[in-house]
């Protein structure tokens, strides 16, 4: 289910390395990379006199094709693998051409992993006006993750000297592609904001990361907004039910526990249908519904999983489970920020659009009235070789 460290890092570094090779054999624009800085990260945040902040994690190619591949092995005259620099503006694009005042030379962004983006700015700025720039100019690469900051500044979370890679934006990109196989996080790519911002009826959810120690981070939960504005977080337990609702869910691994036992269950697949039911031509109802299927991980307790009565049991635990957490981030969505992130609207402006014409510009504050029926369908598919807890008396 996860992949080993070592092939996770060579993976990470393949695109960096390709543009390496293509700077140095002249095949971009005649340039090399003595004339440029490859960007591996980049953050945005808002400044305490309200100018925008933007911050550079740059890869010094001399570092890593000499082999440093890590934090530890700097010393003794080696280079550091990475610098960071911030610099402000009154925009994005106005702070990234005073960085050039900064640094010495110009900035290569389409190899830019990640794009943090901190609290203090989402909360004051419009996101579709933060990330106009990075959609309007050519060069970012629309694939990269974009994560917001919690308890934390951009700038710190870049600034991470990390023992698990070189490049610490590398190692942050990477904790979000594992944290994914769990559920735990919302991947989100610089297109899928922009296709969504271009959308009638969704509201913008995003990753969030955070900082879990001096050298380490943590990409777990979501980033909510309403009318482009931040206004508040789904832990990872809410983030996993909203992405089951909203198919989104790859794998991920759920603890149960029954009257006998506590088991670790893997969903190998999952299917997430929303819509809307109507009466009277007016929306009655939310109706998220969701199948999926799992494996049995790990299995403590008393009694055997090969009768059907047991995988009965299971079946209903796995889906009460699943239930709870798809309730409990319904819940936040409608009542505490009033912000439908699961695309009912969409719905309503596909299959109701001249409903939807007259309740767009308030559509959040119907949403939020509705009564939600979450209908729930899970299958254990395997258990395993042994049916009993191993080294249990069965």
């Amino acid at each position: 289910m996860f992949r080993k460290e070592g092939k996770k890092t060579t993976i990470a570094v393949i695109p960096l390395m390709l543009v390496f090779s293509l700077l140095l054999t002249g095949c971009w624009s005649n340039r090399d990379l003595a004339d440029i800085n490859i960007v591996a990260g980049l953050g945005l945040d808002r400044t305490k006199d309200g100018k925008v902040k933007l911050t550079v994690q740059v890869v010094e190619p001399s570092a890593i094709l000499s082999g440093s591949s890590s934090t530890n092995s700097i010393g003794g005259g080696q280079p550091k693998p990475v610098f960071v620099e911030s610099f402000e503006g009154e925009t994005v694009f106005e702070a990234t051409v005073n960085m050039l005042s900064v640094v010495d030379k110009k900035m290569y962004l389409n190899t830019a992993q990640v794009l943090i983006l901190g609290e203090n700015l989402l909360m004051h700025e419009n996101l579709e006006e933060v990330l106009d720039f990075f959609h309007r100019d050519h060069e970012p690469d629309y694939e990269m993750n974009i994560l917001v900051a919690k308890g934390s500044t951009p700038e710190e979370i870049l600034e991470i000297e990390t023992d698990m890679d070189s490049i610490p934006a590398v190692y942050i990109n990477e904790t979000v592609e594992n944290t994914i196989l769990r559920g735990t996080v919302k991947k989100t790519m610089l297109i899928d904001l922009i296709k969504i911002m271009g959308s009638s009826g969704i509201q913008p959810a995003v990753g969030q990361v955070t900082k879990a120690g001096e050298r380490k981070v943590k990409a777990e939960g979501t980033a909510v907004f309403r009318d482009g504005k931040l206004v508040g977080w789904l832990d990872p337990e809410e983030t996993r039910g909203y992405l089951f609702a909203t198919d989104k869910i790859k794998s991920a691994v759920i603890s149960v526990t029954t009257d006998k036992s506590k088991l670790a269950m893997e969903i190998i697949r999952a299917k997430g249908k929303i819509k809307v039911d109507f009466e009277n031509n007016e929306p009655s109802a939310l109706i998220v519904e969701v199948k999926a299927e799992a494996n049995i991980g790990e299995y403590r307790g008393k009694g055997t999983l090969g009768m059907p009565e047991s995988l009965q049991v299971l079946k209903k635990t796995l889906e009460e489970e699943i239930k709870k957490e798809i309730t409990a981030a319904m819940e936040k969505a409608q009542r505490v920020y009033s912000s439908d992130i699961f695309g009912f609207g969409e719905y309503l402006h596909k299959y109701h659009p001249e409903y939807w014409k007259g309740v767009e510009n308030n559509w959040n504050d119907i949403f939020s009235d509705l009564p939600v029926f979450i209908r729930l369908d899970a299958n254990i598919m395997r258990t395993g070789i042994i049916k009993s807890p191993a080294g249990g008396s069965g």
